[in-house]
């Protein structure tokens, strides 16, 4: 199987863009600097630097695996730290038509089989934990007032813990998956995804097609907004 890949980050409204994508062989990875923190450009390129330039000593694709290398990018980044700063991290990989992906913080995977959502990773955030314990609905995280309170993040401690399986499974022709920071999926909801998808013929498409969306809805001073698009075939 192969993967055709389309990619995009944008500054949006903000002065600066602390998000970062990097595509190497089989890998794909974002990061979104934190903007309260200081530097946070810094942090989401070394993290994804560090992902692309270390992924091929991984020694499989399994769930240990992913852990230590949330391990070691978080140490990378605590370790070459200005200032107080921070990033979220999601990377996808591909190995032998197997697919996993690891996360921390809400940059997003979204998975999708048969053009429907097949996976969805969690963000690490106060409102995901409101959605587990059944306070609010997964749709409500976009609206919520503290949406933006992150329970994890890479670089400020010097150690991090993160009790989410990452289980690897068996690629398919023609899935689909998407990776995007807050600023892309907070305008984006999961049914758009879906039905712009089906609608699409390759991943540019499908990615031009949701940033319409985001256009249409986004607000003034809105957030670094990025996404890497990929199909399977």
């Amino acid at each position: 199987m192969e993967c055709f890949i389309s990619k995009f980050s944008d500054k949006g409204g903000r002065e600066n863009n602390e998000d970062y994508v990097a595509i190497a062989e089989n890998i794909f990875v974002l990061a979104d600097g934190l903007g309260g923190h200081s530097n946070g450009e810094t942090a989401s390129r070394v993290a994804v630097e560090f992902i692309i330039n270390n992924a091929h000593e991984l020694r499989d694709i399994g769930n240990d695996s992913m852990q230590e290398m949330i391990t070691a990018v978080n140490t990378e980044v605590y370790n070459k730290r200005i200032g107080n700063m921070a990033t979220t991290v999601v990377a996808a990989f591909v190995k032998n038509d197997y697919f996993n992906y690891l996360n921390v913080g809400d940059s997003r995977l979204y998975y999708f089989r048969n053009n429907k959502l097949y996976l969805q990773s969690k963000d690490h955030s106060v409102t995901q934990a409101c959605v587990d314990i059944g306070e609010i609905t997964a749709k409500e995280i976009r609206f919520h007032p503290d949406r933006n309170k992150l329970t994890k993040v890479l670089g400020l401690k010097n150690e991090i813990i993160c009790n989410r399986k990452f289980i690897p499974f068996k690629m398919k022709k023609n899935d689909a998956f998407c990776l995007c920071s807050d600023g892309f999926w907070e305008y984006v909801f999961e049914e758009d995804m879906e039905l712009l998808l089906k609608e699409s013929r390759t991943p540019q498409e499908w990615l031009n097609s949701m940033l319409e969306k985001v256009m249409q809805r986004v607000e003034d001073n809105n957030d670094n907004l990025s996404a890497i698009c990929v199909y399977v075939k």
